[in-house]
């Protein structure tokens, strides 16, 4: 601030005040300021999908015939793998 020849603040000056003198002074810009976004994975798009939308999963054993459903794919795993672990 100082070598901008900045003043009207001090050490309680709010955030914002000091931001609008950095741009009144042409010191910032607003790209400087806001996040850029970056590429999101497609991969990632697609699992952030199923956990917000979860599918009915049934699950059919082919040894006894047994058909059971769970609310989601996540659901239909936890249980299996600790039905496997029970055995």
């Amino acid at each position: 601030m100082v070598d901008n020849n900045i003043t009207g603040y001090n050490s309680r000056t709010p955030k914002l005040v000091l931001l609008s003198l950095l741009f009144d002074a042409d010191v910032l810009t607003p790209e400087d300021i806001l996040p850029t976004k970056e590429p999101i994975d497609p991969k990632y798009v697609r699992v952030r999908t199923l956990r917000a939308n979860p599918k009915e999963v049934t699950y059919t054993d082919t040894a006894t015939g047994e058909v059971t459903t769970y609310d989601s794919v996540y659901k239909a795993k936890k249980t299996r793998k600790r039905s496997n672990a029970k055995k």
